[in-house]
């Protein structure tokens, strides 16, 4: 078995096993309310679901179930498209602001205070590898992670 495939089999084992839940809380994070709550946060104008739909990478229906959550806690507001009454917007509110800022704050918390833990020499090859990493899949085909950090505060 080559390095590769080594690499590849322990990858696969770390996500089945008890650091599986890991990944699994990262994967499900990044397709749910918080992205969502985070791009209407930084587009600085309505999105329609469609939009959303797109950049999360999740059906329709996924997202018309987030935007029903987020809704029913008054971060976001459904209207029709003035322009065009076949479009739906969505809209942030101001509580949506407030608690895409505090989820950020919080998850940029856990990053730190395990970057703090790996060390600045063990964070930095971590973060290098990381975007090798995301390189190469790129160049596989795969689809590209958003440009820049997941989160920026406004």
């Amino acid at each position: 078995m080559t390095f590769a495939e080594d690499a590849t089999d322990e990858m696969f084992a770390m996500a089945m096993n008890s650091h599986g839940k890991t990944f699994e809380k990262v994967n499900r994070g990044s397709r749910g309310e918080h992205p969502a709550l985070h791009m209407l946060a930084m587009s600085g104008e309505p999105l329609t679901p469609g939009r959303i739909s797109d950049a999360l990478g999740v059906s329709p229906g996924r997202v018309s179930a987030i935007l029903d959550r987020l809704e029913k806690k008054g971060l976001v507001v459904r209207e029709t498209d003035p322009s065009n009454r076949r479009n739906v917007l969505v809209t942030i509110t101001d509580d949506g602001r407030e608690q895409e800022r505090r989820l950020f704050e919080e998850i940029r918390s856990r990053f730190i205070h395990v970057f703090e833990h790996m060390g600045e020499e063990h964070t930095r090859q971590f973060i290098e590898r990381c975007k090798e990493f995301g390189m190469y899949m790129r160049d596989e085909g795969l689809p590209a992670p958003p440009v820049g950090p997941p989160c920026k505060t406004p």
